[in-house]
């Protein structure tokens, strides 16, 4: 019988499931554990705790804490620390019984945990058992950076080291330390299957007194001093080693040992033997005169791989005498009756047809049913059985293998379709041995698995719709198999998966981003029928996302510039069927409340242009598309307006403020602004004129900021009736308080509000400042007037306890007005702002915005559609950014500005005096039917005109 190894198909790897994988030969182990408790230890989890109970959700963090409190069946398990290895001078001293012994195993509990590394310290092994019985420790790997002793059995017994790795450079200094280390009050000890590196002087050291200690199918390297070695100890086993000995003794039996050596391979290799050698010409095996009476030895190789350059090397030293070869040691001696020599050899896998395969001695003591790597013993049909018993184990600790062949074509065909889906696959296989085999077909949907003999199709159909994965599995005579699976048939559903998707402006503390968009995506239905989906942004970017989501997604997207924007999630099924969904995102900006400051003072000369840098204006921040300023004219040599526009648009026919000689003028307006870019100031007038320019705020699409919410005009203050708490008029050089926040629907929190303030009543020319009240590092310059007259201005301004401070700058009296027109805040109920270029929408003297060319009369109402023209939204505008402008009235009055379909307020919103041209900004509500009104509260007819600059839509934006 034999076993087999599968190799690599065309194109999937076959993955082997060996038959008999464990299984102790007649080596002295100690009982296989039966059911108890768990242990863990997993330094890399934040819970661990050494003052715990060691459970895997609260495990302890060092081996110590585990050894401290182990119990007899318990299993101790060492989690991997990919940050480092436990750095720990373990002692072990309790114990198991015979039915349940104590095992700690360092195995990894899934692929992505590596195997537990414990760093052996300079002063004490990594790991001591001490006065133990009944233990096993397994698949642990030691770091020896020290080259000292890393695991230490002191005064114990049935104790078995088994697959354990010492891993660390080869010392390049002479170095003292034992990698497996057995003291001579130490009985019944196995040490299987451990891979000891270049590390230490010795590899395994059995000291004088101990008993019944078996070494078996161990893999030793490079050890400066012996790779085995066995002093006075009685009834010890040396078996099926390979030990690499280019610099000492391989294996060595001295101090009246006795046992048996058998179905070693010791290798010499020449070109190693400058570092650090100190016996270069020992030989592989040596037994001493003490011992020779008491040690059987055959089945031995002593192969050479030195150059001929390399020192003489005998392979046998028996009761002191030396025998370069296995001939002379069996004529001399009468052992090795049956050991190899003068063959090439190298510390692998023996190569098909070598004199390794199938020679050993299957009956020796300690021989187990699997190699150092755990696979099984096997019978090599290409090669004639020449060893002793059943079973023709190879020698040393590797076995070769049978190499099962899976055609490349053992897949499913067709991969994917509708169900119900009918699939065959092929099945040859071959045996490197030319072994019979037989398959077994499962084809993961819980029916029947399918058999028969390699070369023969198999077919199924897949009535239920899913995602399944295929496993042929073959199988040899006597029950060793490998497989190769196949992960995704798809048999489709009749309709692809549908596709949602949905998004929502990002919003954090009651504030937005107003650019940046957070989509959901919903978890498909069927998610494993998905094969991949894309999100395009409708920008002319996209991302893709992950195919197989089990839950919503949530991916985010910051756009570059305020718009209407249509997002598409394409959905693409394993069968190749699309599926879309759709969702309009309204990127807009939301309102940055900064300190105003007078930013630049010009003097701008007649049809000149003064250009304004992003960064003059404060607007190089992330994301700013507009700007608020205030503008302040003075010294004007004529008649004109300013215009204020976008640097490299075309400018238009707009007017932000208008002035004339011998009067100062104060408006707000807003432009739009590129962080980049600058805006352009250009004085239509015949004469210069000089303009102070100061920012009073943001709008920003890429930073959390506030939405704006538009009032019904309401009057906060009028010193005239008493409204506000204030009654007469204001002295000059005196201050009224007013609150804002807190009343007419303002809450507390606001962070700035609009207001139209007003002088009237004016006993001299001066002008007005308006402040915040905590602090006065927030002003801006209201209304300037001549006596007499009535002035208005639009102002916006922070607001931090409330209140704000309307300061009367004149050097005589005035009464003042201050209505409400909306504030600055939380998102819940506030709207987003959209710039726009500047456009004239109303203009009663060519009948723009009317359709007739007519004044508006005194006392008379004008309704002027803002939405759904201008790149406003034909619905969900709820406010719109505009300037006023009344040129050379023949009357003195006011406009009132007001949504339409609402009772007009009784409130200014732009100020005018008979022959002089009044221009100011004024944010108006609109309107459900997207109008606002205007009334003329003057006694003559007067023209308007209107420019938009912008418009507020509902948050957040809808389709």
């Amino acid at each position: 019988m034999h076993r087999s190894r599968p190799a690599l198909g065309l194109s999937l790897a076959v993955i082997v499931a060996a038959g008999v994988m464990s299984g102790w030969g007649t080596g002295r182990a100690a009982a296989e554990p039966v059911s108890g408790g768990t242990l863990y230890v997993d330094r890399e989890t934040p819970s661990c705790s050494d003052s715990g109970t060691g459970t895997e959700s609260r495990p302890f963090c060092t081996v110590q804490a585990a050894a401290d409190v182990v119990e007899p069946g318990d299993t101790v398990r060492i989690l991997g620390d990919s940050l480092s290895p436990y750095s720990e001078a373990v002692t072990l001293t309790r114990s198991g019984t015979s039915d349940q012994p104590i095992t700690f195993s360092g195995a990894p509990l899934s692929p992505s945990r590596s195997t537990a590394v414990l760093a052996a310290p300079a002063s004490a092994p990594a790991l001591t058992l001490k006065g133990v019985h009944d233990v096993r420790v397994e698949s642990l790997t030691f770091s020896d950076e020290h080259h000292s002793d890393v695991v230490a059995v002191t005064g114990s017994d049935h104790v078995t080291l088994d697959r354990l790795t010492v891993d660390n450079s080869a010392p390049t200094v002479p170095v003292t330390g034992t990698a497996i280390g057995v003291d001579g009050t130490s009985s019944d000890v196995t040490v299987s299957r451990n891979t000891l590196n270049p590390s230490t002087a010795y590899g395994v050291r059995v000291a004088p007194g101990a008993a019944r200690v078996t070494v078996t199918t161990n893999m030793i390297f490079m050890q400066q001093q012996g790779g085995i070695a066995v002093s006075g100890a009685a009834d010890t086993d040396v078996t099926s080693n390979t030990v690499f000995a280019p610099c000492a003794t391989g294996i060595s039996l001295d101090g009246g040992s006795s046992g048996v050596v058998e179905n070693n391979v010791a290798i010499t290799l020449g070109s190693m033997q400058t570092r650090a050698c100190q016996a270069p010409t020992a030989p592989l095996y040596a037994v001493s005169a003490d011992s020779t009476s008491q040690v059987t030895a055959d089945y031995n190789v002593a192969a050479n791989d030195a150059p001929a350059s390399a020192p003489a090397r005998t392979e046998y030293s028996w009761a002191g005498t030396s025998y370069a070869t296995s001939a002379a040691f069996r004529d001399g001696t009468g052992q090795g009756t049956h050991d190899i020599d003068g063959i090439h050899a190298y510390p692998s896998t023996p190569s098909e047809h070598s004199p390794l395969i199938d020679s050993a001695d299957a009956t020796a003591p300690g021989e187990l049913s699997t190699d150092s790597q755990a696979r099984p013993r096997v019978d090599d049909l290409l090669v004639d059985n020449t060893g002793n018993g059943t079973g023709h184990p190879d020698r040393g600790a590797l076995e070769r293998q049978d190499t099962l062949t899976i055609s490349s074509g053992d897949v499913p065909t067709p991969p994917k379709g509708l169900a119900p889906l009918g699939i065959s696959m092929k099945t040859d296989a071959t045996s490197s041995w030319g072994a019979a085999l037989a398959y077994s077909a499962d084809f993961g949907d819980g029916s029947d698995p399918a058999t028969g003999t390699p070369g023969t199709p198999v077919s199924h159909t897949y009535t239920t719709p899913g995602l399944y994965t295929t496993r042929i599995t073959f199988t040899e005579p006597d029950g060793t198999s490998a497989e190769k699976s196949y992960a995704g048939v798809a048999a489709g559903t009749a309709t692809p998966p549908a596709a949602a998707l949905s998004v929502a402006p990002d919003t954090a503390n009651g504030q937005v981003s107003a650019g940046f968009a957070r989509f959901t995506v919903p978890a498909p239905a069927d998610p494993w029928e998905v094969e991949y989906r894309t999100l395009s942004f409708g920008d002319g970017t996209q991302d893709n996302l992950a195919a197989d989501a089990q839950e919503p997604t949530q991916p985010t997207h910051q756009y570059a510039a305020p718009g209407t924007y249509t997002a598409t999630l394409t959905q693409t099924d394993l069968l190749g069927r699309t599926t879309t969904a759709t969702t309009v995102f309204h990127a807009a900006d939301a309102f940055v409340a900064v300190t105003p400051q007078y930013d630049t003072e010009k003097t701008i000369a007649a049809h000149g242009v003064l250009k304004l840098s992003a960064a003059t204006l404060r607007a190089d921040s992330n994301g700013v598309d507009a700007v608020q300023l205030q503008l302040v004219t003075s010294n004007a040599k004529a008649n004109g307006a300013l215009t204020l526009y976008t640097h490299g648009t075309t400018r238009p026919g707009t007017a932000a403020i208008a002035f004339e000689p011998g009067r100062t003028a104060t408006a707000e307006t807003t432009v739009k602004v590129t962080p980049t870019g600058s805006v352009d100031l250009y004085n239509g007038s015949s004469g210069a004129v000089t303009v102070n320019v100061a920012t009073v705020g943001l709008q920003s699409h890429a930073q959390y900021a506030d939405t704006y919410h538009p009032v019904a005009p309401a009057r906060l203050l009028d010193t005239r009736t008493g409204t506000g708490g204030t009654r007469g008029p204001v002295a000059g050089g005196h201050s009224v308080t007013l609150p804002v926040g807190g009343t007419h629907g303002v809450p507390a929190g606001a962070h700035a509000v609009i207001l139209d303030v007003t002088a009237t009543t004016t006993k001299a020319s001066g002008d007005l400042t308006v402040a915040t009240h905590s602090t006065n590092d927030s002003i801006v310059s209201g209304p300037y007037w001549t006596t007499g007259q009535t002035a208005t201005t639009q102002v916006v301004i922070p607001v931090y306890d409330g209140k704000v401070v309307l300061h009367n700058e004149s050097k005589a009296s005035a009464n003042l007005v201050a209505d409400l027109v909306g504030w600055y805040g939380t998102t819940t109920g506030g709207s987003e702002f959209l710039p726009a270029a500047p456009a004239r929408i109303l203009d009663t003297r060519t009948g723009t915005g009317t359709g007739k060319v007519a004044r508006l009369a005194a006392h008379a109402t004008l309704k002027l559609k803002v939405t759904g023209a201008h790149g406003v939204p034909a619905t969900g505008v709820t406010a719109a950014d505009l300037n006023l402008t009344v040129p050379a009235p023949s009357g003195n009055g006011y406009l009132v500005a007001y949504p339409d379909g609402t009772s007009r307020p009784g409130v200014y919103s732009l100020s005018f005096t008979k022959g002089h041209t009044a221009a100011d900004r004024a944010l108006v509500k609109a309107g459900t039917d997207g109008e606002i009104d205007l009334y003329n509260a003057g006694s003559a007819p007067v023209d308007v005109y209107a420019d938009l600059l912008g418009d507020y839509d509902v948050f957040p934006a809808t389709s």
